[in-house]
């Protein structure tokens, strides 16, 4: 591949998927692909406006033209895109069904975003089926573009926790949020080369080893689960009992992450993601901050220490936060980024999900539910590891492209 490959977007309504694409393209984050085309079914719709707004070229080949002929209405656009370079096409948000000379012009390489975990909620309304049924876990499936709908083969997910007050709307716009990164991500690693269908699945074309650098459980499960979709090969600190744990002895998390991701870079020529995180609170000056995790030999003990602490304290004072510092390094590249949650201290522990200071901790946007009380898949999306994780995915997926390059 000798550049980004000229992409088309097809849409038919407001455009937001497709204005996170083009925030990804100006951003360059979004480096494998270059939508150079967007195309409407209709005349006045927004998505046309915000091609405009981008400096993209915004067509519409109107379907009324072509009353009863859906083949007929998309050889038209197969000639405009053809006409343009046009190798990728992503649907967002495009309400027609496919007739099948797209499909027999662009095999393999169109894709689609749906709000829902495919094969579950096919076809319209996916956000209020999820709460009719009750479902703890709703989010949204990119896939490949297949004559029957919304039945390719999946190329990448986004979970949300589906919470007991949701209604349609508000569970319909949390998925919303997840559709705009998980699209970007998907159309690059498409665009790249980096994945292959066999049969029904989509595969890596080469996964990329990354060494966690942690040896506890509860933080390498937490870590699979954010990286989810990326195209990895996940390894722990465990693999290599040989060497003892780097000394955290940086005078912030920064440094705590980065020392540790370049030890066991150093040690053993991977790819290394490390964090250093902690839990401060207001009212004891920032305190146990670095020191979190050597606040006392437990988890339990260390809860019930900050508890004793603030024995008293009003909920004013018990202002919290936990803060998060996650590193990557590898061969003459190293990226940090920072994450946090507010909240708050509580008077007591509650909840069996999570680890560490879980427990005590309220977070002011989950209110009175204290953090191990929520569904993980809730807490994967919105804890500070998640946060700065997620800022790190760009970079991640470059570490990922990049050694396609080197094959």
């Amino acid at each position: 591949m000798t550049g980004p490959r000229a992409t088309a977007v097809l849409a038919s309504g407001r455009g937001s998927n497709l204005e996170a694409l083009l925030e990804a393209q100006r951003a360059g984050t979004l480096r494998h692909a270059r939508i150079t085309t967007v195309l409407a079914n209709r005349e006045g719709v927004r998505a046309l406006e915000v091609a405009r707004a981008h400096g993209v070229e915004a067509l519409c080949v109107p379907h009324r033209g072509f009353p009863g002929d859906r083949p007929a209405h998309e050889r038209a656009i197969v000639d405009c895109l053809k006409q343009r370079g046009i190798e990728l096409l992503v649907l967002a948000g495009y309400d027609r069904l496919l007739a099948g000379p797209l499909l027999d012009a662009f095999p393999g390489a169109m894709i689609n975003i749906h709000p829902s975990l495919l094969p579950a909620f096919p076809g319209l309304h996916a956000a209020r089926q999820a709460v009719e049924y009750g479902v703890r876990v709703a989010g949204c499936t990119v896939h490949f573009v297949t004559a029957e709908m919304d039945a390719g083969p999946v190329i990448l997910q986004r979970s949300v926790a589906v919470l007991p007050g949701d209604d349609e709307a508000a569970l319909a716009a949390r998925i919303l949020a997840e559709e705009h990164r998980a699209l970007p991500e998907a159309l690059d690693l498409v665009a790249a080369g980096a994945l292959r269908i066999e049969g029904r699945r989509v595969v890596p074309v080469r996964r990329l080893p990354l060494l966690l650098a942690t040896g506890n459980s509860h933080k390498v499960g937490e870590l699979a689960a954010l990286l989810a979709g990326l195209p990895l090969e996940l390894r722990t600190t465990r693999e290599f009992p040989a060497f003892t744990e780097p000394e955290e002895d940086g005078g912030s998390y920064e440094e705590n992450a980065l020392l540790k991701a370049r030890v066991w870079h150093e040690r053993t020529g991977l790819w290394c993601l490390a964090d250093d995180s902690g839990i401060e609170v207001d009212a004891l000056g920032g305190r146990p901050g670095l020191h979190s995790a050597r606040y006392a030999k437990t988890a339990e003990a260390r809860n019930a220490k900050l508890l004793a602490e603030l024995a008293g304290a009003p909920e004013a004072r018990r202002g919290a936060r936990f803060v998060c510092v996650a590193a990557l390094v590898g061969p003459g590249v190293e990226h940090s980024a920072r994450g946090t949650i507010e909240g708050r201290i509580a008077e007591q522990p509650r909840g069996a999900h999570g680890f560490g200071y879980d427990p005590i901790f309220v977070p002011s946007e989950f209110a009175p539910s204290h953090l191990a009380e929520l569904p993980e898949e809730l807490k994967n999306r919105v804890s500070h590891r998640a946060r700065a994780l997620d800022a790190l995915r760009s970079a991640l997926r470059a570490a990922v492209l990049g050694q396609l390059r080197e094959r």
